[in-house]
């Protein structure tokens, strides 16, 4: 699925690097007071005092509050898929007579570079911008986000599992076993602060990083390998909707 991407405006003046530095800084201002304020209650006044820029100066790189809105959700779309491109590649590369192994392979590689997410220059902010929005349900960010990075991951790692499994890729039990595997990465990247403070860490760290990877990997792995359980949780399914069918003929 293509990312939408977000027209810029630039200086005419021959000030392009100032303009991008000013652009930059009004973005990374941006997430900080979505993040804490939401979409409705933030200003872009203070966005912009904050930012050290004149109120007009949001309106002529941005266009409106939205244009911000949309632009913080690019910036994080941009980032987030030049770490997970090269896995997500690979893993799309993976078809119905690929091995096994070699699927589970590539979907342990993508979860990791999900995870390098983690430590990424940004990252708090990112996560506070994306917890906030889920919460307010308010902006056009979220939609972008969803659009352009949890659906074609998430469609993705259905169609891995399906690999493994040998099953429909858009098969209900399939699309739950993909949300769960990425709700283990999640949590972490979008409910940061209240994660840490469970597990009582002041910050993710490369030694932290890595437990939690292999800690993924272990579970993805354990998922993946329970072929009886996941025998009986479709015909638990198909009986529920026969029982279902009955009830409603009677």
């Amino acid at each position: 699925m293509p990312i939408t991407p977000i027209k810029r405006r630039h200086p005419e003046d021959g000030g392009y690097a100032r303009g991008e530095e000013t652009r930059a800084r009004i973005i990374a201002t941006a997430l900080r007071v979505f993040g804490e304020e939401g979409f409705n209650q933030a200003s872009t006044r203070q966005i912009a005092t904050d930012a050290g820029v004149n109120p007009p100066a949001l309106q002529y790189y941005f266009g409106s509050k939205e244009g911000l809105h949309r632009a913080c959700a690019q910036f994080i779309i941009d980032r987030v898929m030049v770490m997970v491109a090269p896995a997500l590649q690979a893993a799309r590369e993976i078809n119905s007579s690929t091995p096994a192994a070699r699927a589970i392979d590539a979907l342990c590689a993508l979860l990791d570079s999900m995870a390098d997410g983690l430590v990424a220059a940004g990252s708090e902010s990112w996560s506070r911008f994306i917890t906030r929005g889920k919460a307010d349900g308010a902006g056009p960010a979220m939609g972008m986000l969803r659009q352009n990075i949890g659906m074609p991951i998430m469609l993705t790692v259905a169609q891995l599992i399906a690999v493994v499994t040998g099953a429909d890729p858009g098969d209900q039990v399939i699309r739950i076993k993909a949300a769960a595997i990425l709700g283990q990465l999640t949590t972490f990247l979008t409910n940061r602060e209240s994660t840490m403070e469970a597990l009582n860490w002041p910050d993710f760290n490369a030694q932290r990083l890595q437990i939690i990877k292999t800690v993924v990997r272990e579970h993805t792995r354990a998922i993946l390998a329970a072929g009886a359980h996941g025998e009986r949780v479709h015909e638990a399914v198909s009986s529920r909707s026969k029982g279902s069918g009955k009830a409603g003929n009677t």
